[in-house]
C-alpha cells in the first residue's frame, strides 16, 4: 500500500461563501497550519 501524506499548507476563510451556505459559525475550521496527516492508501 501506498502511505498519503497531507499538509495543511494555508488556512483560508470565505465569509461571503459562509453567509451564503453555512449558519454562522465562529471557527470553520479547526486545522492548524503545518498539521500532518498520513494515512494507508
Amino acid at each position: 500500500m501506498n502511505k498519503i501524506k497531507i499538509t495543511v499548507m494555508r488556512k483560508a476563510r470565505y465569509d461571503d461563501l459562509i453567509e451564503k451556505y453555512e449558519n454562522p459559525i465562529e471557527h470553520a475550521c479547526d486545522l492548524q497550519e503545518g498539521q500532518v496527516f498520513i494515512c494507508d492508501g
